[in-house]
């Protein structure tokens, strides 16, 4: 019998320093105001966020973990550059952890509360205008099949790729792409809710697929 999911934590009472440090700097990265290559400076990100220089300092690590940040001597914290083998790769590891996620939650008893949390980001997500929206409603959409997993290695891997592939999925999400992929959201809730995990993986893998495909035409040859 597959065990009952965890009750996914309230982010506002565990989030730290350096997690909304983190956070409001890989936002930056992901929409693009800080390009590849810009250098990262901590004072000046210290005074922007309003934090002191050491949440900043614990954020470039965990950015650097992600993929988003890159350090050389003598040039320190740069944002790390796109490379056309890393969206590829990225997105073949995303398959494969998104798709294990979702068996687990689709297979699980409490399939349909995770399917009714995910439902509420996802009618929120159409009428996301700003890009900033429209990124943290599509991460926590998604991050609700992770937050089911409970403090588990699957999920802690699962947050750390979603971060380092984030750049390429919103890269993908343009013109006819947006319209398909909201369609793809529906059914994987519908899939999840019912708790057919053969339907919700085979979405899941078709998802990916197809973010992968936009992905790679956005970034060119």
């Amino acid at each position: 019998m597959t065990p009952p999911l965890a009750e996914p934590a309230d982010p506002a009472e565990s989030r730290t320093r350096t997690d909304v440090a983190a956070d409001a700097i890989r936002t930056r990265i992901v929409l693009g105001h800080l390009p590849p290559g810009a250098k990262l400076r901590v004072d000046a990100l210290a005074a922007d966020l309003s934090v002191s220089r050491i949440p900043v300092r614990e954020a470039f690590r965990e950015l650097l973990a992600e993929g988003l940040v890159e350090t050389y001597p003598m040039r320190g914290a740069v944002v790390a550059a796109i490379r056309r083998e890393d969206v590829e790769d990225g997105y073949r590891l995303l398959e494969t952890v998104e798709v294990m996620a979702v068996e687990r939650v689709a297979s699980s008893p409490d399939s349909a509360a995770v399917a009714a949390r995910m439902r509420t980001h996802l009618d929120r997500l159409s009428t996301a205008d700003a890009p900033a929206d429209h990124l943290r409603t599509h991460r926590a959409f998604h991050f609700e099949v992770f937050a089911a997993l409970g403090d588990s290695l699957l999920r802690r891997t699962a947050h750390t790729l979603w971060h380092a592939c984030e750049r390429y999925i919103i890269a993908s999400a343009q013109g006819p792409r947006l319209h398909e992929a909201h369609t793809e959201h529906t059914d994987l809730v519908r899939y999840i809710e019912a708790g057919d995990v053969t339907g919700a993986t085979a979405m899941t893998r078709m998802h990916v697929s197809h973010g992968r495909e936009s992905a790679l035409r956005a970034f060119g040859p």
